[in-house]
């Protein structure tokens, strides 16, 4: 008598029999595409069956496995049982790709809307690579084939349109890969008609990354890249693709909606990874072209989308731009900008400048943040957010960290000795990722306090949530030993990142800076206000100073005050300023305090 597996399957795996076994379940469980193309795939020379119960999270495979130079893979196999044959890493890979399987949206409900898609190229130990790709049969089945990636190519894809149209395969997503999408795109250009093409940079992925961890923004990755195929369905005129690690792109024909705003529907919709609600949002870049003998070239096509993209970013996260000529001379002035900003750095033209931090009940200076700013020769004062990306992307941020704690070190010191400054008076720098990676910066802060004989807690260092979770222990030591250094320690931007409140506890932190964001809608988001009060009430629990970031004027001071927040810093009080303006700002506060 055959032998039956896990979803009815015969062991000694006859096609035919498969066929209807398959069929029968699919149906029963309300499948929504037909299996025949899969089992029929399976009797193939080179290439598995599978089938997998995400409940379960069991595989079974079908087929001859010696033919694909693998082991006999019998029984009810897991991921994890397979990672005797894949390469490290892999594994997470694998499980990422069949965690989608795991998300049901609206449209994903039993019997409704399109099958849900598995693909994913692996890694072998011996290098070779795989090919798994599948769909969705029913509420809890998913069935589909494996193939060494060499053969898949060389026969022209699977079944079931499954097609794998090109050996570039980015190998997390299944997506095309850059290389693959270029040659992919020429090919599907080749035919007569209006296309669009559109590239979408997904905004603060690096945060991201680096707060969840790789395997679980990687699990972020693959759920994108699915709900983009559920969006764009297979055709000869639509090529997907992740061309970089956090940028995906759509080439297809013209239509309406219009392919950005498909697109966007796709991407941004909320998902929850490991218990984190994660909120995408994408600045895009488009541009048409038409189809055809005369047609762009792909390369040159993907140039001008992705230009799209940076004048997309400079309107701020979450924008939209066309490709326009004149964006050819702002590339240009990009890399000028690049040029001018290394000989500031050396002809002395980066400051700090210092914006108040007051006391909101008696309106008396507490201290400064001490921020950066360009004095151009001739363009005059270049904000920020006109330069700071451009030094992060030229490695100078530890430049940048130097010219400013080495700027205020020595003010703070006059500042203390020719002025009777309020108790606890302090003045805060903001600490990059790459600052608190450097190997001797607890030797640099401790000796510049040292030397200039600052009191404890004077010189304030302030690390971003994101920064911090790149590696929460690590990061934990370094804070230790800056505080016992004599430094304060605050968390700027609390509220807007991923981190456990499990290790806000831990870390050794004295302040916390509630994000512009949440202050800003105060009055007119109840949901800023409910943000606000808790994070008020948590810095009271754990005996931390709160900071209010974006206070625009008095009426919203008052509103932070009455609420029980300590201290405010923003526009109502004043912008930065330079160090002599600083200073009277100081003075005046002082006075006023002793009136």
């Amino acid at each position: 008598m055959a032998e039956f597996g896990l979803f009815g399957v015969r062991r000694d795996f006859d096609a035919g029999a498969a066929r209807e076994v398959v069929m029968a379940k699919a149906k029963a469980e309300g499948a929504i595409f037909d299996a025949a193309g899969l089992t029929k795939a399976a009797a193939a020379a080179d290439s598995l069956f599978w089938a997998y119960d995400a409940p379960l999270g069991r595989f079974e495979f079908h087929g001859d496995a010696q033919k694909l130079g693998l082991p006999p893979l019998n029984g009810r196999l897991s991921p994890q049982d397979l990672a005797l044959l894949l390469d490290i890493g892999e594994v997470d890979r694998l499980e990422a790709a069949l965690h989608t399987l795991d998300v049901l949206t609206a449209a994903d409900l039993p019997g409704e809307g399109p099958a849900g898609y598995v693909q994913c190229v692996l890694r072998l130990r011996d290098q070779r690579c795989v090919y798994l790709k599948g769909r969705r049969v029913g509420r809890t089945m998913a069935m589909g084939t494996l193939t060494e990636l060499s053969r898949d190519a060389r026969h022209g894809g699977g079944e079931a349109g499954l097609e794998l149209h090109d050996i570039h395969i980015d190998m997390l997503t299944g997506l095309h890969s850059r290389h693959g999408f270029l040659n992919a795109a020429q090919a599907a250009l080749t035919q007569p008609g209006d296309y669009d093409l559109v590239v979408g940079d997904f905004n603060r992925f690096r945060r991201l990354n680096e707060a969840l961890g790789h395997a679980r923004a990687d699990r972020v990755l693959a759920l994108l890249a699915q709900r983009l195929r559920d969006a764009f369905p297979p055709s000869a005129h639509t090529v997907l693709a992740r061309l970089g690690e956090d940028e995906f792109a759509v080439l297809t024909q013209r239509g309406f909606p219009r392919v950005s705003e498909r697109m966007r529907q796709a991407l941004e919709r909320a998902l929850n990874v490991a218990g984190f609600d994660i909120h995408p949002t994408f600045s895009m870049g488009a541009v048409s072209v038409e189809g055809g003998e005369a047609a762009l070239d792909s390369g040159e096509l993907l140039r001008r989308a992705e230009m799209a993209v940076d004048a997309a970013k400079s309107k701020g996260a979450g924008g939209i731009a066309a490709y326009r000529r004149d964006l050819e001379s702002d590339g240009l002035t990009r890399l000028a900008l690049e040029a001018e900003l290394r000989k500031a750095f050396i002809s002395g033209e980066i400051h700090a400048w210092y914006q108040p931090i007051v006391d909101l009940k008696t309106g008396v200076i507490a201290g400064f943040e001490a921020l950066a700013r360009w004095v151009h020769p001739k363009r005059g004062v270049i904000p920020p957010d006109h330069f700071l990306t451009a030094t992060r992307d030229l490695g100078m941020m530890t430049d940048l960290g130097a010219i400013i704690m080495n700027t205020t070190a020595p003010l703070m010191a006059r500042w203390f000795r020719d002025h009777r400054l309020p108790q606890g008076f302090f003045v805060s720098v903001n600490l990059s990722a790459p600052e608190i990676e450097r190997l001797h910066l607890i030797e640099d802060v401790s000796r510049l306090i040292r030397d200039h004989n600052l009191p404890r807690k004077a010189l304030k260092l302030e690390v971003t949530e994101s920064d911090v979770m790149r590696d929460p222990a690590a990061s934990a030591r370094v804070l230790e030993a800056l505080r016992e250094a004599g430094a304060g320690v605050a968390l700027d931007d609390f509220g807007t990142g991923f981190s456990s409140l499990s290790y806000l506890a831990k870390l050794p932190f004295d302040t916390l800076k509630i994000d512009r964001s949440f202050v800003s809608t105060l009055s007119r988001e109840e949901s800023s206000e409910k943000i606000v009060r808790a994070i008020l009430r948590l810095g009271r629990d754990l005996g931390l100073d709160v900071v209010a970031e974006g206070v625009e004027d008095m009426t919203l001071a008052q509103r932070l005050c009455d609420l029980g927040c300590g201290l405010g810093q923003g526009y109502g009080f004043a912008k930065a300023l330079r160090p002599a303006e600083a200073e009277q700002f100081l003075i005046a506060s002082l006075a006023q305090a002793a009136v």
